[in-house]
């Protein structure tokens, strides 16, 4: 099944939405006194509405609100998902390369053990 244009847009205007929501509720859990979280929070604001309304005018989406937020989110998660065999291998990976790898010698407790 070749992928078309209107996919790979659909695909990538729901992995948008997934990260600004997550950048939205890490900025608002974040929130500290001494930072500016009032030109973040409106820029976010900005591109979240930025993606639904190119979703829903240029991608003539039947989609409520709504459903929009539910379904990106749940396709995100549902990618995330199936990509994370791969980074368990690179996991694993990189474990067992750490396991074998020789320790260097060090200088100094070769000094202890002369004294």
């Amino acid at each position: 099944m070749p992928l078309g244009i209107h996919d790979i847009l659909d695909s990538t205007l729901h992995g948008f939405i997934f990260i600004l929501l997550l950048f939205s509720i890490h900025l608002i859990c974040s929130y500290h006194p001494y930072h500016r979280i009032i030109p973040l929070l409106m820029v976010n604001t900005l591109f979240i509405s930025l993606s639904f309304m190119f979703y829903f005018y240029i991608l003539n989406s039947e989609l409520n609100l709504l459903n929009l937020l539910t379904e990106s989110v749940a396709l995100s998660i549902y990618s995330i998902l199936l990509i994370s065999p791969f980074f368990c291998f690179l996991i694993t990976f990189s474990i067992i390369k750490l396991f074998l790898r020789k320790r260097p010698e060090d200088a100094l407790l070769k000094l202890l053990d002369t004294i």
